[in-house]
């Protein structure tokens, strides 16, 4: 620029910098509003409502540990209308007329469900998460399913049956002395004949149960 008015050149220069500082401040910006709508689906407002809040409008927590009657209410019946909509519209997907009394098979249901919203989600899905929904998350709950209810029908559900009774961890009762003799001495303590009928009679039952 020989010959050029120095005063001319600064402000050209000036001109240059501020440019090149106006568009790191616009990227800087860009990135801040990414993070905070990230932070804003990761962290919904307390007291969001089901299908408001983030993971692409699903609750985040599981169906198993709901405490709140209104929160589980709304979750369930958010749940039927994706299970129509989108699971059972699948050849393969199938459910008994039992499943809600399936605690865990709408737990799994509930975690597809969250995983289809969130792959599919405008802002962070991507094609790669479909995928992963389409080949392995969803295939994988229905072997899963099919697996953990079989043939089961609601009649089986009725009172006096172990599936209405709800699971009961094996032989609790030697919890106790299991904890006492291993704080004390680091051994276990030899199972009791009663134990070991209490053991068999429920290892005949958990056979029954899976070649139901």
């Amino acid at each position: 620029m020989s010959g050029a008015d120095p005063t001319v050149v600064g402000l050209a220069r000036s001109l240059e910098r501020t440019l090149r500082r106006v568009g790191e401040l616009e990227e800087l910006v860009r990135r801040l509003a990414t993070d905070v709508a990230t932070l804003a689906r990761a962290n919904p407002p307390a007291g969001a409502p089901v299908g408001e809040a983030g993971d692409g409008g699903r609750h985040p927590g599981g169906w198993l540990g709901v405490a709140d009657h209104e929160v589980s209410a709304a979750g369930i019946a958010d749940l039927i209308e994706w299970v129509e909509g989108v699971y059972l519209r699948f050849p393969d997907a199938e459910l008994p007329s039992c499943w809600l009394w399936h605690p865990a098979v709408v737990e799994e249901l509930w975690w597809l469900r969250g995983a289809h919203g969130a792959a599919f989600d405008d802002s962070a899905g991507s094609w790669q998460r479909i995928g992963d929904w389409h080949d392995r998350f969803r295939p994988g709950v229905v072997k899963r399913l099919r697996a953990a209810v079989g043939d089961c029908e609601l009649a089986l559900h009725r009172a006096g049956t172990d599936l209405h009774d709800g699971p009961i961890a094996p032989l609790a009762d030697a919890a106790s002395e299991i904890a006492r003799s291993w704080t004390t001495s680091r051994a276990l303590p030899d199972p009791t004949e009663p134990q070991l009928n209490d053991a068999e009679q429920y290892d005949r039952a958990q056979h029954r149960r899976s070649h139901r």
